[in-house]
């Protein structure tokens, strides 16, 4: 009876490892054949107006940074307006920002979340007047050319496109590690996808979309996952998301194991919020409308975080010392795999001896990822403030 016990729990474990890794390895293949784009052949006929909307809560110092920085773009001055959507600042910052060359748009709410404050500034800004709207977290940096090259491959009238986010710092552990694992994530996710024709992932920042378009499905979301729900919302509208590689913003990486907690709880809420409904959705619209890139979106929210897949394909290795277990070798063989799936995804820049000394930190990271598993119900509800410190130097 124990052995026939153990036989069932190590088949349910396989069948959901198997899934998990299958998925992670066939795009990450598939991100070796990504093409870059070549900017130099791309006929500019259109120069594009952009809104780009930076929502913040709190975090002054790190916003008038990012302000500064985000004002010296190669792109016409005329042909972009930063507007920051300013919630719980200090008055000081707000006149500081006041005296640059930014829109401020002040709010309040009793429970603050980014999509609220988008939903304000769309409302308030004038009709007809941008053509795309870009999206930015309070610590992203635009690099100089990054609006002329979102630009030139907007040219075809594309509804929306993901840039690069990039780490803004590598000088800790965590933030090698958090680094590391968003370079992942646009392998597999962005590149990977892409490549096959499927839709890219969005990054919660650093998209730009058609501004009447965004305006309209954002409408709907209130919620602190909306980046999310955006992409469902672009799913089931059969909008398909393009991915510069070229194209980079740069995006403050989590310094210690507190703040790492802290997003994580919020990432992992917005990975598993309503799967199930979700889920469902996306098998009847593949059925129904042929709709793969929605039910791709769908898969991806059973799909585990990079850090509690790797950790749970190495754990359940340990099988292979269990008297009465018949699959341990599967479980090795699937440890492998995610291991190379991994692997081909990180970029040369990240192979140093830096990032083998924060690889020590990995144990820790996914006993944190377990911790944000338990508390993620309260991440979808309301706004995690995520501390930042990393600031730009002046050239």
């Amino acid at each position: 009876m124990l052995q026939f016990c153990l036989l069932i729990i190590e088949v349910i474990l396989l069948f959901y490892i198997t899934f998990n890794v299958a998925y992670v390895f066939i795009y990450s293949i598939a991100g070796l054949f990504y093409k870059r784009t070549n900017f130099s052949a791309i006929t500019i006929k259109k120069y594009n107006k952009f809104a780009i909307l930076i929502p913040t809560y709190k975090n002054d110092e790190v916003l008038l940074n990012s302000v500064i920085h985000n004002l010296k773009q190669s792109y016409s001055s005329e042909l972009f307006d930063l507007i920051v959507i300013a919630d719980t600042l200090e008055k000081s910052t707000i006149a500081k920002l006041r005296a640059q060359p930014v829109q401020v748009i002040e709010v309040a709410f009793d429970e603050s979340t980014k999509a609220k404050s988008i939903n304000t500034a769309l409302t308030l800004l004038p009709e007809n007047v941008y053509d795309y709207c870009m999206v930015l977290d309070v610590d992203n940096v635009m690099e100089h050319d990054f609006l002329t090259k979102i630009n030139a491959r907007l040219q075809h009238d594309e509804v929306i496109i993901q840039a690069h986010r990039t780490a803004k710092n590598l000088d800790t552990p965590f933030a090698i590690l958090d680094g590391l694992s968003e370079e992942i994530n646009n392998h597999i996710f962005r590149k990977g996808h892409v490549a096959i024709g499927v839709t890219s992932a969005l990054s919660g920042s650093g998209q730009a979309m058609k501004y009447n378009a965004y305006k309209k499905l954002m409408y709907e979301i209130e919620s602190s996952v909306e980046d999310k729900e955006l992409e469902f919302a672009l799913g089931k509208n059969k909008i398909k998301v393009h991915f510069e590689n070229d194209a980079l913003v740069y995006d403050e990486k989590v310094q210690n194991a507190a703040v790492f907690s802290s997003q994580r709880t919020r990432w992992v809420a917005s990975q598993f919020f309503d799967f199930k409904v979700v889920l469902r959705t996306g098998i009847f619209h593949l059925i129904r409308y042929g709709n793969f890139d929605f039910f791709d979106k769908a898969l991806q929210r059973v799909i585990l975080p990079r850090i509690l897949l790797i950790g749970l394909a190495f754990f359940s290795c340990f099988l292979l010392f269990i008297p009465y277990t018949q699959l341990g070798w599967y479980f090795v063989a699937l440890f492998g795999m995610c291991s190379f799936a991994y692997i081909i995804a990180i970029p040369r820049s990240y192979y140093s001896l830096k990032t083998i000394k924060a690889t020590f930190k990995l144990l820790q990271a996914f006993r944190l990822m377990v911790l944000a598993m338990s508390r993620s119900k309260s991440g979808a509800k309301s706004f995690i403030h995520t501390e930042h410190s990393s600031t730009l130097k002046e050239k």
